[in-house]
């Protein structure tokens, strides 16, 4: 799947193949329906108004008992975050996002402790071949 981002305009690509909770929503929907945009206002029947989906989504997290200081846009970070601490190229991570930047791709990122990790780990590994007799 290709996409602009509403943003800046720059293109998202996702191999929605690859996402499992993507294909089990997607096998919901009849196959002849299976065009335009995934997520439709029900009330509308077309793509959500720019800031009408967020309303939306708090009225469903709520009920959810997510907390307000939760976004939906947490989940991008999350993705971001969970990419890098599995090892992906910050590169690769940052075109994904669809940024122009790899210092905006950063900012999200909030894998400190996968980071701390990581760094721990090659810190040991290194003092072990050092330390060899």
């Amino acid at each position: 799947m290709r996409k602009a981002t509403t943003k800046t305009g720059a293109f998202a690509a996702h191999a929605l193949k690859l996402c499992a909770i993507v294909l089990a929503l997607l096998d919901r929907v009849p196959a002849d329906r299976r065009t335009g945009p995934l997520i439709i206002d029900e009330t509308a029947g077309r793509p959500y108004a720019e800031s009408a989906y967020g309303r939306e989504w708090r009225i469903v997290a709520r009920a959810a008992g997510v907390p307000d200081a939760v976004w939906n846009m947490d989940a991008r970070a999350g993705a971001i975050t969970e990419a890098e601490d599995a090892g992906a190229d910050l590169d690769h991570i940052r075109s994904a996002a669809a940024h122009a930047q790899g210092s905006t791709t950063l900012r999200y990122s909030r894998g400190a402790i996968g980071k701390s990790r990581a760094v721990a780990e090659l810190r040991a590994a290194h003092r072990a071949v050092r330390n060899k007799p």
